[in-house]
Order: C-alpha cells, then structure tokens, then sequence
C-alpha cells in the first residue's frame, strides 16, 4: 500500500516535470551548478558521491527562505521543525532519525549544524537565521567522516560568502502582515591589495502568528466559581524583533596563503513558544473545562494565556579559517568560538489560569573548537585527506517548572515550584582519513575512516521541588558524573561515471550519536547515561544532467540499520508531575527513496520536484507500558508502533516562469506547494495526538534586472492548519504552524 502511494505521489510530479520536454526550445539555458565542500573540497554538487540538496544565495532568496526550518521543505526526508515549547530549539530529523519531540538540553542533536565550518554543539537556538549564505548543503545520511562531530542523521552546511574585490553591496527592505518590517545591507570591497572585508546586517520585528484577545468562554466550575474571564493581560505571542550582523575579512598575502574571519552577533527579544489550548471532542473533558468551565478559542491562532513569555537570545560567534598551499595539497586550519545566553518563559498549558508554566528559564553555552586537514593529489588519479578534531563545549541551565497544587490534590492555589540546575561539558575528539583513487577513467573508489572520543561530566541538582515561597528553598545538592565513549566509523564508496555527465555510486557509511545524560530524570540513577547509538547505511544513487543540460535527476536509495536508539518517554514523579525517561530503548531498520528533479522545458519555465519517501520499522523497542499483561506482550506491541514527527511520504513541486520585459528586466511568477503525511508527534503513537496530513502552498511575483529587484509574496495562502507537536497535560495542547502571510520586498544592487 505504501509503495502504491509512493507510485501514486511520484507519477504527477514526474508528468508534470517531463511532459514540457517535448515542447522544449532550442536554447543555451542550462541548470546551475552550485559549488559545495561536502568532501571537504570545492566541486560542483553534481560531482559528489553524497545525497545532497544544495542552495545558492539565489536559490534561498528566490523561495523566501527566512530561517533553517524553511530549508527543511527543500529537501527530501528532511524535518528541521523546531519543538516549539521552547522559541528556536532545534529538534531536527533526518531518514527517520532524530531527538523526537523533547527539548532535553543534555542531548546532542542527530543532524550537525555547520557555520562557515564550525560545527553548533547545542541544540538551543537552533533555528538559524538564512541572511547572507552563499551555499547551503543539506547533506542525508550518516556523516561518517568529515563533519566535527560524527553525524548519525546527516548534516547541514551554511557558508557566507568571502568578500569581494570590487566596491558593491545591496539593500533591501521588505514589510508585510503580522506587522513585518525586515531591513537588511551588504556592502563590500578591497581595503588594500591585500585585504578585502565584507559587512552584512538585517533587522526583523515580527508580531507572531499567535494574539492573546482574552477570548474563549468561560461558564461557572469549581475553581472559577463566577464563570468569569480572570482578566489577564491580551498581547502578542511568538514575536521577534532581532539584529543580525555578520562581518566577514579575508586577508590573503600571496597566492599560496589566505586567511578570513567569519562573526557573527545575533540578538533577539522575541517572544514565547505560543502554546494553543484546545478541546479534543473524542476525549473525556480535560482538567481545564472540568475545574475551570474554561473552552478556548477555535480559532488555531487565537490563545488565552495568564503568562506574557519571552524568549531572550543572544549569540557571538568567530570562526578563522586559514589556507596555505603546501607541496601538491592545501593544509586548512577552521578555529571556531560561539557564545549563547537564552532565557525565557513560557505558558505551556496555554490557558488564562496557572497550570503549568516554564517561567524564567535561563541557559549559557560557550564552545571552541579547532579541525585542522591536509588534502592533497598524489597523482592525476589519486588523492587523499587526512585531519584531526577537537571540541570543548560548556553548558549551564537552570530549568524551572510552576504547577498547580492540584498535582498534589491540594488547593489551587497552593502552587508546586520546581527547580534543576546543571552544567555539562563536553570534549570531543577525532582523527579522520580518506583517499579517491580512479583505478580507471570511469570507477573511483573511496575509502575513509574516523576515530572519535566523547567525554562528558555532568554536574546537576535534579529537577525536585522547591520549599518556597516560590523559587527560593530550592535543592543545592550537586552530583557529579562522567563517562567516555570511542567509536571507529568506516565509509566506503564506488562511483562509476560513463561520460561526464551521469554518475552512479553505492556506499555503506557508519554514524555515531555519543552517550548522554537525561538531565530531567526524577533520580540519579534514571539520569544515566544512555549508551551510544550506530546506523550503518547503504546507499545507491545517480546523479545525472540529460538534455543538453536542460534536466536534472538525482534519486537515492538508502536502508539503514539503526541500533541502541536513544528515546524518549514520558511519565510521572511520585506527585502526579510529567518527567522525561531516556534509555536504549530499540532497534529499528530504516529503507527509504528519494529523487530531486529539475526541468528546463524552454527559457522561460522551471520545473522542479522533490520527493522522499520512508518506511522505518522496529525489529526491537524494550521498556514501554502500552497496555498489555506482560513485557513481552508490551514489546509485541511496542514493534508496531511508527517513528514520532516521521512522515512517511512527502514532496515538494516547484514552477518558475519568466516573462521578459524588453530591456529592463524580467517579470518572475513562483509557486511551491510542500506537502507532507502525517504523523504521530508521540513515541506510543496516541491517536490523539496525530498531526494530519498537510500541504503548504507559497507563491510569488517578481521583477528583477542586474540593479532591482521588487517581489510580491505570500505564504501558506490557502491557510493550511497543521501544528509541529500536540502534547496532553490538564487539557491537549498544540505547538507551531504557521498564518498564511504575505508582503513585498524592495532590493537594489550597488
């Protein structure tokens, strides 16, 4: 049945991608070539025996690409939704694995996010700004080798730009619904001959999706005796008004050495993850209607909260990348610093009455890194890389929880204050290793390993109550703990290429997910660590550009097998309050498809289609009570059970179509219309908490020439209702999505 979908899903994108071929004009237009570092070396993404989407700056401006999560709809088997109860946390998933719907602070990410070649430790703000990247590399699939920390899900590269050596730059200002005002710059040039710097900075201030009118009806109930609204105050919900700076210099004083300095400041007073309330009709009534008479709004965007959130972030950051040409090779040295303080609050029962808040919530978390590699030719078929990487990341949180008394079956208003407070450190290193060698002009075998070494020490007071009055009387006791984990992780390859422009390849590549702690466990013992996870991958796909340079196909096949996963549970401490359990819970094989295609029927139309497909299955899943008499009878159970936020089938179709307008420029209409199965947003597959089926549709109209460019856009313009995660705590709640919006943007080159 499922292949049947897949076939049902492809054959209209496919149709609707080759049917234009045969009205195709005769033309000198060909598709673009994007220049990648995947293999850490600069080639044409076509030329990379890896399964990867690959974005220029263009191509992220001409989809409206404001932040990470909107790449996610790019990409084939790729979800980098955040987890919305905390603003920005990114919980990214990639061919099925991923962290699942937590926000843990203690566990590290499954997909490796890479700035300007510095990979990001933490998961906290992770939903990164897209301004001013010159290539993004959404990289599938175990990264065995070359990516900082091994990478068991895959891998997304961002890249700024260098500068330039001739004066230029451009402004751009842009506003739209939900109050958007975006303003952004970028000027450039050479200082000296030796010496040229680049300086790019945007603002954004957003008034958010979500608005707080008070609203929802309100009838007498135990706790609200009157019936009345409690008066709280009305606001906006998930707003940002944030700056982003980014200067860039590249000194290079011969032809053989060059050295550039990435920063980067962020700053962003946002506002909370906006928690939506709402009344599941084939449940029994909820704490909230059954105590409080309290029904919220139906309208998605619409809320009720007693809790004006925030969420406070601020971010620096330098990486030094270094050069020098040395015998047949280039010896490259990537220095990364990266410093974050976030704080927030959040009202996550999503109701004007205090059940469960996340108020002042604080976190740091500092990071250095250092990777340094040789990669040279030996000869005309043979060459290698070689290098070495070291990771120190320090975190610190301090979570809050304030429930109500009711957890204790006491008055209302005799609230629990709950508290942890923790810090971790984490050293990372590894040697890494690979050699291409052509033993004929059409088959090239590649071979790589990677040694790494995880340790980390965690120091935490556990997430216990506090004596009061309100967060004071809270737990000092400090446990220390650490643990190291190795691992040796192989990648081998064969690429055959019958002529220049078509490529097939087979792999099998091991990633590796270090061990960690759950730092919201109700013990020391349940904190752990979880022992590390593996997946060994196969992989077989083609990349290939056919006529004339007019189409281009890219599909991968891939099965993975995915040991000791890592999951999470959830459950309840000795008073009735949720808590997060981690442990090794399964084991699960993972086959998947995926095909990229790009048409250029004539010069003036684009087609493009992205379309991925997963059918992941336990073959294990140990330590869930679903029900059943026994643990066996459990763990029958438990092996049925479909992957949490996994889409089994998704595709994204695009159409771009040029009108020239004499000599002064052209006139661009785009539509894209993303669609994705739904899911379960809960590791026991809790029907109440599915996410249907759910398709966004954006477009937009352009003009553009060498020195303008004016769009009219709009997004989700059939107001798709969908949420990232549904969570179920006094009454059901829903996180994400998103309004449908719109605005128009001014640009001009200088």
């Amino acid at each position: 049945m499922k292949l049947t979908r897949l076939a049902l899903g492809i054959a209209p994108a496919l149709i609707g991608t080759l049917t234009p071929l045969a009205l195709a004009q005769s033309s000198t237009a060909t598709l673009e070539e994007v220049v990648v570092t995947a293999a850490r070396r600069a080639e044409s993404a076509q030329d990379v025996a890896v399964a990867l989407t690959a974005l220029s700056s263009q191509s992220l401006e001409d989809a409206n690409v404001v932040d990470i999560s909107d790449i996610g709809f790019l990409a084939p088997n790729v979800q980098l939704q955040p987890v919305s109860t905390f603003p920005g946390f990114a919980t990214f998933t990639m061919r099925g694995i991923g962290t699942g719907a937590n926000s843990i602070r203690t566990l590290d990410p499954t997909v490796n996010v890479m700035i300007d070649g510095m990979v990001v430790a933490t998961q906290i703000a992770g939903q990164l700004d897209a301004f001013d990247y010159e290539t993004v590399e959404v990289l599938r699939g175990p990264q065995g080798i070359f990516f900082g920390r091994n990478s068991i899900a895959g891998a997304i590269q961002m890249r700024t730009g260098k500068p330039s050596e001739d004066f230029g730059g451009r402004v751009k200002v842009g506003a739209g619904s939900q109050s958007l005002v975006q303003l952004e710059g970028v000027v450039e040039g050479s200082m000296s001959s030796t010496l040229r710097a680049k300086l790019a900075v945007q603002y954004r201030s957003f008034d958010g999706y979500f608005e707080d009118n008070n609203g929802g009806t309100f009838i007498p109930a135990p706790n609200n005796p009157l019936g009345t609204e409690p008066g709280t105050a009305t606001q906006k919900q998930n707003e940002q008004d944030s700056i982003f700076i980014k200067p860039t210099i590249t000194w290079q004083p011969s032809d053989s050495f060059d050295l550039t300095v990435y920063g980067q400041y962020f700053e962003d007073d946002g506002g909370s993850g906006s928690t939506q309330a709402y009344v599941e009709p084939s449940a029994a009534p909820s704490t909230m209607f059954r105590l409080y008479g309290y029904t919220p709004p139906t309208d998605q965007f619409e809320v009720n909260h007693d809790l004006v959130g925030k969420s406070d972030t601020e971010i620096e950051q330098l990486v030094v990348e270094a050069n020098w040409s040395v015998g047949n090779g280039v010896l490259t040295s990537v220095t990364g610093w990266r410093d974050l303080t976030f704080s927030s609050s959040s009202d996550i029962d999503g109701t004007p009455f205090l059940l469960i808040h996340f108020p002042d919530n604080e976190e740091e978390a500092s990071q250095f890194s250092q990777e340094i590699r040789y990669a040279a030719d030996i000869s005309d078929r043979l060459d290698f890389i070689i290098g070495g990487f070291y990771l120190d990341a320090e975190q610190g949180v301090i979570e809050r929880r304030e429930f109500s008394g009711l957890t204790a079956g006491r008055d209302h208003f005799d609230f629990n204050y709950i508290q942890s407070d923790w810090t971790q450190d984490v050293k990372s290193t590894a040697l890494f290793g690979n050699i291409r060698w052509g033993f004929t002009d059409t088959l090239t075998l590649n071979a790589g390993i990677r040694y790494s070494r995880e340790e980390k020490d965690l120091n935490i007071t556990l997430l216990t109550p506090c004596s009061g009055p309100g967060f004071s009387g809270c737990s000092t006791d400090k446990t220390d703990l650490g643990e190291e984990w190795s691992n040796t992780s192989p990648r081998v390859a064969l690429e055959y290429r019958p002529n220049d422009d078509l490529m097939f390849w087979g792999s099998w590549t091991r990633g590796f997910r270090s061990g960690n702690y759950n730092a919201r466990a109700p013990s020391i013992a349940a904190v752990g660590p979880a022992d590390p996870e593996q997946a060994d991958q196969i992989e077989i796909g083609m990349k290939g550009d056919f006529a004339d340079g007019r189409l281009r196909a890219n599909i991968t096949g891939f099965f993975t097998v995915y040991d000791e996963i890592q999951r999470t549970t959830n459950g309840e401490d000795a008073l009735g309050n949720p808590l997060q359990l981690l442990r090794n819970a399964a084991e699960a094989e993972i086959p998947g498809i995926e095909a990229e295609l790009t048409w250029l029927p004539t010069d003036r139309l684009m087609l493009m289609a992205g379309i991925g497909w997963i059918d992941p299955e336990f073959k294990k899943f140990t330590g869930l009570n679903l029900g059943a008499a026994t643990d066996q009878e459990n763990e029958a159970l438990a092996k049925e059970l479909e992957f949490e936020r996994v889409p089994d089938f998704e595709y994204t179709v695009t159409g771009e179509y040029r009108v020239p307008m004499t000599d002064s420029g052209d006139l661009i209409f785009r539509g894209q219309y993303a669609w994705r199965d739904g899911f379960y947003t809960d590791v026991t597959n809790n029907e109440l908490r599915t996410i249907d089926d759910y398709g966004i549709l954006d477009a937009s109209v352009r003009f553009e020439n060498e020195k303008w460019r004016v769009s009219l856009w709009g997004r989700n313009l059939t107001e798709e209702n969908y949420a990232d995660i549904i969570s179920a705590a006094f009454n059901y709640q829903r996180f994400g999505g998103q309004a449908r919006t719109y605005g128009v943007e001014v640009g001009y080159r200088f």
